[in-house]
């Protein structure tokens, strides 16, 4: 009787992986077996079996080994249980439609007697309260389009998305002036903080919001992003904007670019108040106060 094989497709399809895949793996030493039954090359279903067993034996010994293998189990089986879409993005489950209530029957007028009302029924004890847990909410990295940050920020808010696009402060010469400007602290990169319950607001608008490229991804689950590292961020940026980074600082050795004195070296001093470089020159061996347009200086070294 002839052994029947599985193709490649098929055992891709059980093990869940892709074909590529499949082929690196039966060529690795302790991988997937092979079979060839004349012209016909395939998988038994007993060697993938065994791989199988192998591989949970694998991930096992694994999680046992670490320090606190419990919670790592718990974990597991909490992801096992829990909904899993193939893109990696949370999945809401419909809430089931409340039954209709029947309507209750109007309450019976009691006839007018001289006695006086008799007590009001003790009321019901209330209900013990629901526990609700916490929407659980995390950050996440977010790719905006070429120069596009600020857009990507504006339309993301515009959803009600909570985002985060950390800048600094730093002096750049516009319109040939030194002006404190504001720049992203990462170019092209934000955060946006989303529910992963499920129950929450739905991430999918994310994707087409003008100014956003790409939500970032490790394989295909989201980049999550620590609260710490966030709340680091938002520190550095407060102190930061107290201290901006300058073009120039006093001492600094620059180069005139521009001008009669094209060429010569100068000691940088300060800015006056029209946004004009003072700096030392250095004419015939004597320190010369010139004040100099900031867009014919270059730092030098």
């Amino acid at each position: 009787m002839a052994v029947r094989l599985m193709t490649s497709p098929q055992a891709a399809e059980r093990l869940g992986l892709p074909v590529q895949a499949l082929y690196k793996l039966r060529d690795a030493d302790e991988g997937l077996a092979i079979t060839q039954t004349g012209l016909q090359v395939g998988y038994q279903l007993e060697d993938i079996q065994a791989y199988e067993r192998r591989e949970m034996l694998a991930l096992v010994e694994k999680t046992l080994a670490a320090e606190r293998p419990l919670p790592l189990i718990r974990a597991m089986a909490q992801l096992l249980r829990s909904p899993s879409p193939a893109d990696g993005w949370p999945v809401s489950t419909p809430s089931p439609k409340p039954k209709p209530v029947p309507p209750s029957a109007p309450p019976k007028r009691m006839p007018a007697t001289d006695t006086a009302a008799a007590d009001p029924p003790p009321l019901d004890p209330p209900a013990p309260a629901v526990h609700i847990p916490p929407t659980s909410m995390a950050w996440f990295l977010v790719r905006s389009k070429p120069r596009q940050e600020a857009l990507a920020l504006t339309n993301l808010a515009r959803q009600g998305f909570e985002s985060y696009l950390p800048l600094f402060a730093t002096e750049k010469l516009v319109r040939r002036k030194p002006t404190v400007v504001q720049e992203p602290m990462f170019a092209r990169y934000l955060f946006v903080r989303l529910d992963t319950s499920g129950n929450g607001q739905s991430w999918a608008p994310i994707r087409s919001t003008i100014g956003v490229s790409e939500v970032v991804r490790f394989g295909s689950r989201p980049a999550r992003v620590d609260a710490a590292l966030i709340a680091t961020l938002r520190e550095r940026e407060t102190t930061q904007q107290a201290d901006p980074d300058v073009l120039f600082t006093a001492g600094d050795s620059v180069c005139i670019t521009e001008g009669a004195f094209a060429g010569l070296e100068a000691i940088y001093q300060m800015n006056d108040a029209e946004g004009r470089a003072m700096v030392l020159l250095d004419l015939l061996s004597k320190p010369v106060a010139m004040n100099i347009d900031a867009a014919s200086l270059r730092k030098v070294g």
